[in-house]
């Protein structure tokens, strides 16, 4: 007996498009407002890097979380450097995640949250662009 979705797996690419226009959308959406908000703002956001020890430059660390969560995002969409963009928001999203865990007495929605998009990223990391993409070489 056939089961009745097999024969959606011939699309398995669209899946892998759709995957990356959600995350990077989502992403992109997220980063260009940081924009705006100007440098205090954003030496807040680099400061979650002194989780690791590192107590100076928050400021470049904030501008560089801002510009790779916009620009990464519609690279994201577009399907250019997907697994290097994959994995550098892995990391902002595994540190902004680590913040809320340490700063938060008890689990809450927006860590789940964090934490599936996580798991998102680090997914398109391994899966790579699909073919519906600019780089198919899967950099």
């Amino acid at each position: 007996m056939k089961v009745a979705l097999t024969g959606l797996s011939r699309f398995d690419f669209f899946g892998v498009l759709i995957l990356r226009i959600g995350v990077g959308g989502l992403i992109a959406y997220h980063g260009f407002p940081l924009w705006a908000e100007g440098p205090d703002s954003w030496e807040r956001i680099g400061s979650a890097v002194s989780l690791i020890g590192i107590t100076y430059f928050h400021l470049v660390f904030g501008i560089a979380s801002v510009v790779i969560q916009s620009v990464g995002g519609l690279f994201l969409i577009l399907g250019i450097f997907t697994r290097g963009i994959g994995l550098l928001l892995s990391a902002i999203v595994g540190f902004a995640l680590a913040n809320l865990i340490i700063h938060s007495p008890e689990i809450d929605n927006v860590m789940v949250v964090y934490a599936q998009v996580n798991l998102t990223l680090l997914s398109i990391v391994f899966i790579g662009p699909g073919r519906l993409s600019l780089d198919r070489r899967g950099v």
